[in-house]
């Protein structure tokens, strides 16, 4: 779902504005599935993005205009993706209405369901079921988005300062959501009152973690870490005194030790042997860190969920997730089913120069998908 349009047209280009990089997809409807014609990136000059929110619009706009130039792309209408603080989704009650006396009802009673004042904010809500209560009241629940004005009005100036036209702006975190469980989520009508299982999704991107849960098909509770993959990496620079670079090579060449105390360790090259040991020390605590962070966002939904009493799998995407056993860390220490996510299952790709050029790319690719398929769904 998108906060709010802006335009008409078919199929826009989804646009990942991040930290570390600037991604873009293009897909084109088709039979069977939908077609990736255009994938390009190109890396985020520091400076430009504060903890997911545009700090410099002149910047962002002069990036995106050379991305789009250099890769010759035509295109101009974008959905484009926000992720950061001043974005916050909740799962609400209401009585059943329509829903034009819901937009209605959600502009008086908004107050009670975020930390935005009115005013400030642009709202946009989905509904997700409808059910009756014990007392037999029907009511269903709405998954409410609001966004502080001046953050989306920042995003949309960078765009359109880059030539660019912005008809959706999307919650990233819905958006990486939707193309990891296949945009299946629909109203439901729920009268089945028995317990169901739900599923976490992480995205691990560089500088944020995007926390989503998912019950009946359908997300129901998000949240923001601003735990990213440069946390771990940063803890080096911090702890060891080496450079960003020298880290980040070191960390992908070392990564965490294996939680298997019956697995023959991995062979470490000669040239960073000595380190060994004082890397994975530095980067189990902040493992140690991240997974307490997971515990905390998947115990409050499950105390606070209507019917949901357990999490039953996490799957998870983001570059930051190739961190050498990144995913039986989070499986041993959290007990519960961990996979990665396959961002391209649900596509099919246009030529086989675009295969070689995102082979590695696949699990840093779901947002700017998820954005894509905002588009063709207009």
């Amino acid at each position: 779902m998108g906060l709010f349009g802006l335009g008409n047209g078919a199929a826009p280009i989804g646009l990942d504005i991040g930290s570390t990089s600037f991604r873009v997809a293009q897909l084109k409807a088709a039979a069977d599935k939908p077609m990736l014609i255009e994938y390009a990136t190109a890396k985020t000059p520091k400076g430009l993005i504060t903890e997911g929110e545009i700090s410099d619009v002149d910047g962002v706009a002069k990036e995106l205009a050379s991305l789009w130039r250099s890769n010759k792309i035509v295109e101009k209408r974008v959905v484009v993706g926000v992720a950061n603080q001043k974005v916050v989704v909740r799962v609400v009650e209401m009585p059943v209405m329509t829903e034009a006396e819901l937009r209605s009802a959600i502009q008086y009673q908004v107050s009670d369901y975020i930390p935005i004042p009115a005013d400030e904010a642009i709202i946009d809500f989905q509904i997700l079921s409808e059910y009756s209560k014990d007392s037999h009241e029907r009511v269903m629940d709405v998954l409410l988005v609001a966004a502080r004005k001046d953050m989306i009005e920042t995003t949309i100036a960078a765009v359109e300062g880059a030539g660019l036209k912005p008809v959706i702006v999307d919650v990233s975190s819905l958006a990486f959501a939707r193309v990891v469980m296949g945009d299946t989520a629909k109203p439901l009508l729920l009268e089945d009152d028995e317990p169901v299982g739900a599923t976490a999704l992480i995205n691990l991107s560089a500088t944020l973690s995007d926390i989503v849960v998912v019950e009946d098909n359908t997300p129901r509770f998000t949240r923001i870490s601003s735990i990213g993959g440069s946390t771990f990496t940063e803890a080096l620079v911090e702890q060891l005194g080496m450079s960003v670079d020298e880290a980040d090579d070191i960390k992908a060449r070392i990564g965490l030790p294996s939680v298997d105390t019956d697995e023959v360790p991995a062979a470490i090259d000669a040239d960073i042997k000595e380190y060994a040991e004082a890397v994975q020390n530095v980067l189990e605590q902040e493992m140690v860190k991240f997974i307490a962070e997971i515990r905390r966002s998947l115990d409050y939904y499950l105390v606070q969920a209507n019917r949901a009493k357990s999490i039953d799998r996490i799957i998870v995407t983001g570059g930051g997730a190739k961190l050498k056993n990144f995913l039986e860390y989070l499986k041993q220490n959290l007990q519960i089913e961990v996979e990665l996510g396959r961002p391209l299952q649900y596509f099919q790709v246009n030529k086989n120069s675009l295969i070689a050029r995102i082979e590695e790319e696949e699990l840093s690719m779901a947002i700017c998908l998820g954005l894509a398929m905002r588009g063709l769904d207009r």
